[in-house]
């Protein structure tokens, strides 16, 4: 009987994950960004947060085994942690760092991120999918919508979805797909990035409606 090949790990989390990376975008403040709605406070909140999930991710993907090429690849362009620093700076001002909280779920997120390093888990792996991938494919649509929504001029405020012109962004997403696909997991260990990659969609669910709470009375 001919077996059916074994899908490569990123099919595996776009299959896994496909339902719910369709409902976060319908989610919280998310939905208010994809509508156009979400006000320039609220912009800023949710770059704060995001902030700390970026933070704790890039600093354990420094401190974990070279496992497989995708901590390489990371190490450069996809990193986020000083493009999102740089907007809130641009859009908020300098002190916004005490000035805008954390909340608790993506202060979860960020634990989480640091425990997962801590363990070196491949789990971490399921991270860098959700977020980069995203930055890469959606995040194309969300810098001229950000732009055009809150009346931006240039490249100010804007940084955290810049990878480069076309080419650059295509070649990185088709370089972290490449990445994810040689990284060496058994069967165990996939389904452990794949549990992974859901519980990450989950909890972005909860950051974004804690945050569209701000705006409620």
């Amino acid at each position: 009987m001919k077996q059916e090949p074994v899908a490569s790990l990123p099919e595996r989390l776009r299959l896994g994950t496909r339902d719910l990376h369709a409902q976060t975008e319908r989610t919280g403040a998310m939905a208010d960004l994809l509508a156009g709605r979400l006000a320039l406070p609220g912009y800023c909140a949710m770059l704060r947060n995001l902030h700390a999930i970026y933070a704790a991710l890039e600093s354990g993907l420094l401190h974990q085994p070279p496992r497989a090429a995708v901590l390489q690849l990371n190490a450069g362009p996809l990193h986020r942690t000083a493009a999102l620093a740089a907007d809130l700076t641009a859009l908020h001002g300098a002190p916004w760092r005490t000035e805008l909280p954390l909340h608790p779920a993506a202060q979860a997120y960020a634990q989480r991120l640091q425990a997962l390093s801590l363990a070196q888990s491949p789990a971490l792996v399921a991270h860098v999918y959700v977020r980069y991938l995203g930055d890469l494919h959606g995040g194309q649509i969300l810098k001229r919508l950000v732009a055009r929504s809150l009346g931006l001029q240039g490249a100010s405020g804007t940084r955290f979805y810049d990878f480069g012109d076309d080419a650059q962004v295509l070649a990185l997403r088709q370089g972290l797909r490449l990445a994810l696909g040689a990284l060496v997991l058994d069967t165990a260990d996939c389904e452990t990035v794949v549990a992974e990659a859901r519980w990450a969609f989950l909890q972005h669910q909860q950051i974004f409606t804690e945050l569209a709470a701000l705006g409620q009375p």
